[in-house]
């Protein structure tokens, strides 16, 4: 996967796992980490060459951030496009700040990556999915 993909579903993973209150502290803090990076790097490689174009490069920064937390169908795309064009290759601080989160949110259950899964003719009583309960009643 290349690293803005990486970052950006980082950031719509985190930003749904850090909402909701069993989320961890890792997890919440790693996100706010992986953030604060992502607005950074994105005033640093702007080309902000006065005060008040860093000022606007980090509002813009954080209102694509905000925008993609509330609406992540519509931002995850619009986001990406725009790191891309800021940053083509991201600094390893930030994809390792990524990649961290992400296994943090796998270990926790929050973001289950791609599973395989084959089913055979006899499906009776088969599960597919991620923290899934069954109760049989008999």
């Amino acid at each position: 996967m290349e690293p803005i993909s990486i970052i950006v579903n980082a950031l719509v993973a985190g930003a749904s796992a850090a909402l909701k209150e069993t989320a961890s502290e890792a997890i919440k803090g790693t996100y706010q980490g992986l953030k604060a990076l992502v607005i950074q790097h994105w005033k640093s490689r702007s080309e902000a060459d006065t005060q008040t174009k860093e000022i606007e490069a980090k509002i813009e920064a954080k209102l694509f951030i905000e925008n993609l937390e509330h609406d992540p169908a519509s931002f995850q795309k619009p986001l990406a496009n725009k790191l891309n064009e800021i940053m083509p290759e991201p600094e390893a601080a930030l994809i390792d700040q990524a990649q961290q989160l992400e296994k943090l949110l796998k270990e926790a259950g929050y973001f289950p990556g791609v599973n395989i899964i084959t089913v055979g003719n006899n499906n009776k009583n088969t599960q597919i999915g991620n923290c899934n309960t069954i109760t049989i009643n008999k």
